[in-house]
């Protein structure tokens, strides 16, 4: 949420066409539901008679009649409901074909999600029907680019991932930490998503709502948190998004004297503009504790001037300086951090810290410099 994170085109596309087929059968499911048991021909009315996405749904993922598999259970289930309550049936798919462009209507005035507000109901027949989308993400082999239609090659998780990966330059777009190495066969940061896929399993494989982020933010701090709430239009505009509106140009990070210690620093994190989206951002990842005991833990019992001695040491290689070049040297590094602000890993918070210490312990740092 904090830094820019964006698929590129070629991903974006391909994504978007295995979301498209998620999107079409379940709509399909809801509004025109087969009269009974789901089959391989309805599945052929549905995508075309030559369509090769007749074999992937196939016998197995859809299993035979007398040996269903749990995805084809699922859909007979999800059909029968829309049967026997068709008009609401109708409203749900609306809602989700409404969520489906949530990307393409972020920023338009009173736009919020409707499902599954108000069908509550409706959200597990769903989620057992679009869930298993992104387990097949998830595996080795992904979706056929053949299948598919794909322009590049089989789409997958960890080819997501790695999609991310030039952009990144190893941060994480959440925390502004360290993402994670690249293994021989896998990458160290997780595939998130901004909306769970336990609360809007209909936008588990969209290709907006997939981000990298290190195993902290996804597994420990965000989870299954959702920061824009119930995604309405309150929430949604008191929220930052990867792709669109990352938060780093947005706030302002000061550190200041801690309340409880004369020498440790708390680090404040502000959005003049709409004061929710910082309290947001805080409250989902707890960056305001975690940078802060980031920087004492630097800063503890080797002084105020650890962040800039390997600096101090570079530039003046043993010979003693005066007062104003450590003036200098330390606006240098000021103007260095902010900078570098997603080109390098904590940044922002280096940059806070360091004008704290600029601002208020500058004899101290001389001392210790000198």
């Amino acid at each position: 949420m904090l830094h820019k994170r964006e698929l590129p085109n070629s991903e974006f596309e391909d994504l978007n066409k295995v979301y498209q087929v998620k999107l079409k059968l379940l709509c399909w499911l809801l509004c025109t539901p087969p009269a009974g048991q789901v089959t391989k021909e309805d599945i052929e009315t549905l995508f075309g008679k030559n369509s090769k996405l007749l074999g992937w749904f196939g016998t197995r993922r859809l299993g035979k009649p007398d040996k269903r598999t749990q995805f084809g259970q699922a859909l007979d289930v999800l059909a029968n409901k829309a049967r026997s309550e068709p008009i609401e049936a109708n409203q749900v798919a609306n809602a989700i074909e409404h969520d489906a462009v949530f990307h393409q209507k972020w920023h338009e005035p009173g736009f919020e999600l409707k499902f599954p507000c108000g069908f509550t109901d409706w959200l597990e027949p769903v989620k057992a029907v679009a869930e298993p989308f992104y387990d097949w993400l998830a595996s080795e082999k992904g979706f056929a680019k053949v299948v598919f239609g794909l322009t590049g090659c089989n789409m997958t998780r960890s080819k997501i991932m790695q999609a991310y990966r030039p952009q990144s330059l190893g941060i994480c777009g959440y925390c502004d930490g360290p993402l994670g190495e690249i293994g021989s066969k896998a990458d160290a940061n997780d595939c998130e998503h901004f909306f769970p896929k336990s609360k809007w399993p209909h936008l588990a494989i969209h290709p907006a709502n997939l981000f990298a982020s290190c195993k902290g933010c996804n597994e420990t701090w965000k989870l299954n948190k959702t920061p824009m709430g119930n995604a309405d239009e309150a929430g949604i505009r008191g929220t930052y998004h990867p792709s669109l509106l990352s938060g780093a140009s947005l706030i302002s990070v000061a550190a200041k004297q801690s309340p409880d210690h004369p020498m440790r620093v708390s680090i404040e994190i502000r959005d003049a503009a709409v004061p929710e989206r910082a309290q947001t951002l805080v409250e989902t990842l707890d960056l305001e504790a975690r940078w802060s005991n980031d920087v004492n833990e630097k800063m503890d019992g080797r002084g105020v001037s650890v962040f800039v001695s390997k600096a101090f040491q570079d530039r003046f290689r043993g010979q003693a300086p005066v007062e104003a070049e450590i003036d200098e040297l330390l606006d240098d590094s000021i103007i260095w951090a902010r900078k570098n602000i997603s080109k390098e890993e904590r940044s922002i918070r280096l940059a806070a810290a360091l004008q704290y210490q600029k601002d208020c312990h500058l004899a101290q740092i001389i001392q210790e410099l000198l």
